[in-house]
C-alpha cells in the first residue's frame, strides 16, 4: 500500500501546474515530517481517476528505477481544511475525494528542465528509459512547453503522470511495438529528451531488462496500490496494466520503434 499522511501546514500554492497543487509540511505514521507536493481530484480531468494514474505510473516508474518521487496519499479532514489559508484551494478540497495524491517534495537546487540542456554523464541513459516510458505510457506531457521534469547538475527528477495511460482509445492508436505507431513522438518540441538524445550512444539492454523484470506478479499487485475510495479508477487501471503488459513481452520491438524515432 502507498503510505497515507496527515497533513499539518499548507504552506503555499504551486506557481506551476495547470492542477494547482499545493505544498504542505504532513506527518508519516512513524512521526517523520514529510514535505510533499498535494494534487485534488476536482483539479484533474478524470478526478480520482487521474489520480489513481498518477500512483500507478509512480510505482511503475520507481520499479523500473525511473527518478520518480515517493508518491504518497494525503487523507484531509474538514477541520485541517479550515485552517488552510488559501481559500480558493481549500474549497477545491472540499469538492475532492477526501485521499489526495501526493509526491514527495524534491530537494533544494533541483530547477525545471531548459530545452538547449545537455545530457552530461549517465543523464542520457537515464533519459533514454524516460522518453521508453513516456512512449509505453502514451504520456503526451513532457513537451518542451512544459518539460514536467526537474534537474539539477547530472540529476532528474520526472513528475507529473495523470494523462499517462489514456482510458479513452485516441484515433488512430497502435501498439507502441509497431512500426510507425510513435510519430507523434517525432514532432520538433514533443518530447524533450528526443532532440538531445538524437546521436547519443545508449545501451537498450539494461533498460529492456527492467521492463522484462516488471513480474506479473508486480503487475497483479498494482490494482491494490489503489484506495478503495478510488474505485471508480479500477476500470482504467485495468487497461493501463493490460497495456504495460504487452508492452513488457513485446519490449524488444517497443525499443525498435523508440531507436527509429530517435534516428528520423
Amino acid at each position: 500500500m502507498i503510505e497515507r499522511l496527515t497533513p499539518l501546514q499548507f504552506d503555499r500554492l504551486s506557481t506551476s501546474g495547470r492542477t494547482g497543487p499545493g505544498f504542505i509540511t504532513c506527518e508519516d505514521s512513524a512521526g517523520e515530517i514529510v514535505e510533499v507536493v498535494v494534487k485534488l481530484s476536482s483539479r484533474c480531468d478524470l478526478a480520482e481517476t487521474s489520480l489513481a494514474i498518477e500512483v500507478l505510473s509512480a510505482c511503475l516508474a520507481g520499479d523500473l528505477g525511473l527518478p520518480v518521487p515517493q508518491p504518497y496519499i494525503v487523507q484531509m479532514d474538514a477541520d485541517w481544511l479550515d485552517s488552510v489559508a488559501d481559500a480558493n484551494w481549500a474549497e477545491a478540497a472540499r469538492r475532492s475525494s477526501v485521499l489526495a495524491f501526493a509526491s514527495r517534495r524534491v530537494p533544494a537546487g533541483f530547477g525545471s528542465w531548459v530545452t538547449g540542456t545537455v545530457l552530461r554523464g549517465d543523464m542520457a541513459q537515464t533519459a533514454a528509459s524516460i522518453f521508453l516510458f513516456d512512449a509505453i505510457a502514451e504520456n503526451p506531457d513532457r513537451r518542451n512547453a512544459n518539460p514536467n521534469c526537474l534537474v539539477r547538475g547530472d540529476a532528474l527528477r520526472i513528475i507529473d503522470h495523470e494523462l499517462c495511460f489514456s482510458p479513452v482509445p485516441l484515433i488512430g492508436w497502435r501498439p507502441p511495438w509497431q512500426l510507425g505507431a510513435l510519430h507523434l513522438m517525432e514532432t520538433p518540441g514533443a518530447h524533450i529528451f528526443r532532440a538531445p538524445l538524437r546521436g547519443q550512444a545508449i545501451d537498450w539492454e539494461p533498460i529492456k531488462a527492467a521492463w522484462r523484470n516488471v513480474s506479473d506478479v508486480d503487475l497483479a499487485g498494482y490494482p491494490g496500490l489503489i484506495p478503495p475510495e478510488w474505485a471508480t479508477a479500477q476500470p482504467a487501471i485495468g487497461k493501463a496494466i493490460d497495456k504495460i503488459r504487452n508492452a513488457r513481452d513485446n519490449i524488444d520491438g517497443c525499443v525498435v520503434e523508440v531507436r527509429r524515432v530517435l534516428e528520423c
